[in-house]
């Protein structure tokens, strides 16, 4: 089997050959690459396909696609630069974004009737990594301005663009499609996780009108592009954990929008993702009610608290497929690595019993302390005790 027929035997319950093994590792080869720190090996490579295809992985990706689902605003005045110093040469590709050589700032302006508003994502060099450093909406005066923005924005999507990276990735896997984030999700956003929850206790019914008009826009977005061949793999960025979605937040701003988007999703027989990063065990019987067909990186304690074995069980949902395991607390390890990842990976693999659900992927990204023999050790023992008969 190819990599692309394997992983989707894999989330449409058929049998593959073997357990597909996909980790992500665009933010291990990124940041690497600018450091000049890649393994030997890598040293000619110019993107993550290069590693993952010397690797022998199976592809499953998203951080390229996500550029082709692009905010457009229909109102107002929007702009943005790059702005900051950074000691790096060549383009910073992160998870969010894509700095020049030399800059590490993204700043992003918008004019409104009520207000100017900015927001800010800032380059660690130490990390590799953007964090948020300025919130569009900064205290609850901004409302208003920050209804306007979200009525003002809309999505389009570039069909060419997502079309030459799925003939790029080819047989060697499936690229998925960037469906923006749920209602809960643009919150965090527009406010920052931990003031959108004060937010939403203070002024509930003005939040949950926020949350229906994002709502609304992404399922028109999805509804213009579900038909397109290409797009066989939807995936939102939520980042969906029991921390800042606990089950009655899940309730009010997930659950109308995951079970609307599956239906139009699975109407089409194609797949419906949604990005985890945490803890979900509380949340996972919400996820298979809404019909979600996988979680992106599921943790095994302890970093999480679901075992993979489980999880299944846990959504209720028959079609749900695992994707995660190789989280960092196993991957960076140094001492008699390759015996310990061997040994991990045999267990793990057992504990799932039926392995046609499964995807032996990264717990949401691959840390930058893993080394690559480890992958490749992971790699060893994915195809040894993953095979299906």
């Amino acid at each position: 089997m190819t990599g692309r027929e394997r992983i989707l035997a894999a989330f449409h319950g058929e049998t593959p050959d073997t357990v597909p093994f996909a980790p992500n590792l665009y933010y291990w080869f990124y940041s690497r690459k600018v450091r000049r720190t890649l393994p030997e090996e890598l040293a000619r490579a110019e993107h993550p396909f290069d590693a993952l295809r010397l690797l022998g992985a199976d592809i499953l990706a998203r951080w390229d696609t996500q550029h082709c689902t692009r905010e457009v605003y229909l109102d107002g005045e929007y702009s943005e630069s790059f702005e900051g110093d950074s000691p790096f040469d060549e383009p910073v590709v992160t998870a969010f974004n894509i700095y020049p050589p030399g800059k590490s700032l993204r700043r992003r302006v918008f004019k409104t009737p009520s207000g100017t508003l900015t927001h800010t994502w800032q380059l660690s060099e130490e990390a590799g990594a953007d964090f948020e450093t300025e919130f569009w909406w900064k205290s609850w005066d901004d409302y208003p301005a920050g209804r306007f923005l979200l009525e003002a924005r809309d999505y389009e999507f570039d069909h060419d663009g997502f079309r030459r990276w799925v003939e790029r990735v080819g047989d060697d896997g499936v690229m998925m499609v960037h469906l923006t984030e749920c209602p809960l999700k643009t919150l965090h956003w527009l406010a920052g996780a931990e003031q959108a929850s004060l937010f939403i206790a203070d002024h509930p019914k003005e939040m949950k009108e926020l949350a229906r008009i994002h709502e609304r826009k992404v399922l028109a977005f999805l509804e213009r592009i579900v038909d397109y061949p290409e797009c066989e793999v939807f995936i939102t960025l939520d980042n969906l954990d029991s921390a800042f979605y606990p089950p009655y937040l899940f309730e009010d701003y997930c659950r109308d929008f995951y079970a609307a988007a599956a239906e139009i999703v699975h109407s089409r027989g194609k797949i419906f993702v949604a990005h985890a990063c945490g803890r979900q065990r509380k949340l996972l019987p919400l996820v298979g009610a809404c019909r979600i067909d996988c979680l992106e990186g599921l943790t095994p304690p302890p970093m999480g608290n679901v075992e993979l074995g489980e999880a299944r069980r846990l959504t209720g949902y028959g079609n749900f497929t695992v994707n995660g395991g190789m989280d960092a607390s196993r991957m960076e390890v140094s001492e008699d690595a390759e015996r310990f990842l061997n040994d991990y990976t045999r267990e793990l693999f057992a504990s799932m019993g039926d392995k046609r659900r499964f995807i032996y992927a990264s717990s949401c990204t691959t840390s930058l302390l893993t080394p690559w023999e480890n992958l490749k050790y992971a790699r060893d023992a994915a195809r040894e005790y993953g095979r299906i008969s």
